[in-house]
């Protein structure tokens, strides 16, 4: 397989420029890199916002997400509402503060999409996200299939 095309599967290429873009809001919020990845997906997601839910994202282990949500509620970026219908499961919620900060998030984000898609046509950039549905079926089901 061409090295451009597994860099980009693997993600080592969107992995650096995203670690290199958000290093500045990392250090101004005092946040991890799980962080802001956790609170991009928790103002995303709608109602899948429990521990559950980003775990299932299978982008970290279960130990980095405590640490992170307890990380982030002293520093009152989220709290926990407990489930009205399942007293186990918490519901992980963002303060004002924290909306905030994805709000820059959302931004730098953006610019990056900006810079990664610069002259790709709309066509292509159809064909591309295509492309990355099927792939990513292909891994669910890959993963699903494991012994």
């Amino acid at each position: 397989m061409d090295w451009m095309l597994e860099g980009l599967l693997q993600g080592t290429q969107f992995q650096k420029f995203y670690n290199r873009r958000i290093e500045d809001m990392r250090r101004e919020y005092d946040l991890r890199k799980v962080d802001i990845d956790i609170l991009y997906f928790l103002f995303k997601s709608g109602e899948r916002n429990t521990p559950k839910d980003i775990s299932d994202l299978n982008l970290f282990n279960k130990g980095h997400i405590s640490q992170s949500i307890g990380r982030m509620e002293s520093q009152r970026l989220i709290y926990a509402v407990q489930d009205q219908s399942d007293r186990r499961c918490m519901h992980i919620m963002l303060t004002d503060k924290a909306v905030e900060v994805v709000e820059e998030i959302t931004k730098l984000r953006k610019q990056m999409y900006d810079i990664i898609l610069n002259g790709v046509t709309q066509e292509e950039r159809d064909v591309l996200l295509q492309v990355s549905r099927k792939v990513n079926e292909n891994i669910k089901q890959a993963l699903g299939h494991q012994t």
